[in-house]
C-alpha cells in the first residue's frame, strides 16, 4: 500500500507541478548556470547506494548557497522536489529517515548504535525527523537526534501517520518559522 501511495503521489506532484519544476529550473540556470540538477550517492534501504536527485543550489567551487535565491530553494526544500523522481524509481519513499552520504553513513554507523535499523525502511524526502526541525547538520549529537526519530517513526509508520508527516511539511513550506 505504501509503495502504491508513494508512487502515485510522487506522480501527481510531479505532473501537478511541473511548472514550478520548470520555474525553479530556469532559476539554477539563470543564477549559476548549468547543469541544473545535483546527483549524490546515498544509502538506501539495506545500504543499496543510489543517486538522489535535487536541483543544483550551490556553486561548485564554493560549496555555498550563492545568494537569495537558491537560500531560498534550500530553506523551502524546493531544491529536494526531484526526489519524487527517486520515488518514482522504487529508490525511494515519500515519507522515512532521509538518506546519508555514503561516507557519513559509514562513519555515523561506527558511532551511533542502532543507526543501521534506520535502513530497513526505504529513505524518504520528508520524516518526522525533518518536520521536528532536525534537518541538516552532521554533529553526531544532531545525528543521534535524528536516528531517534527515525526509529520512533519505524516504530509507528502507518498510512496516517504518512500522511499527517506530509501536511506537517506542507505547513512547513508555507510557514517555515511556525
Amino acid at each position: 500500500m505504501k509503495n502504491l501511495f508513494d508512487k502515485a503521489f510522487s506522480l501527481l506532484i510531479i505532473i501537478f507541478f511541473s511548472w514550478l519544476y520548470i520555474i525553479v529550473g530556469l532559476v539554477v540556470l539563470y543564477n549559476i548556470g548549468f547543469p541544473i540538477f545535483f546527483k549524490a550517492k546515498r544509502v538506501g534501504k539495506n545500504n543499496k547506494v543510489f543517486e538522489i536527485y535535487k536541483f543544483r543550489t550551490m556553486n561548485a567551487n564554493t560549496h555555498i548557497a550563492t545568494n537569495k535565491s537558491m537560500q531560498f530553494l534550500r530553506k523551502t526544500n524546493l531544491d529536494e522536489f526531484p526526489q519524487f523522481f527517486n520515488v518514482l524509481l522504487g529508490q525511494m519513499s515519500v515519507v522515512g529517515p532521509r538518506p546519508h552520504d555514503l561516507d557519513e553513513d559509514i562513519f555515523f554507523e561506527s558511532k551511533i548504535d542502532n543507526y543501521n535499523i534506520r535502513k530497513s525502511v526505504k529513505p524518504g524526502i520528508t520524516g518526522l525527523s525533518a518536520i521536528k526541525g532536525n534537518r541538516g547538520g552532521t554533529e553526531i549529537s544532531f545525528i543521534k537526534e535524528r536516528v531517534a526519530y527515525d526509529l520512533e517513526y519505524i516504530k509507528k509508520q502507518n498510512f496516517i501517520y504518512d500522511i499527517k508527516i506530509i501536511l506537517k511539511t506542507i505547513k512547513t513550506i508555507f510557514y517555515p518559522n511556525h
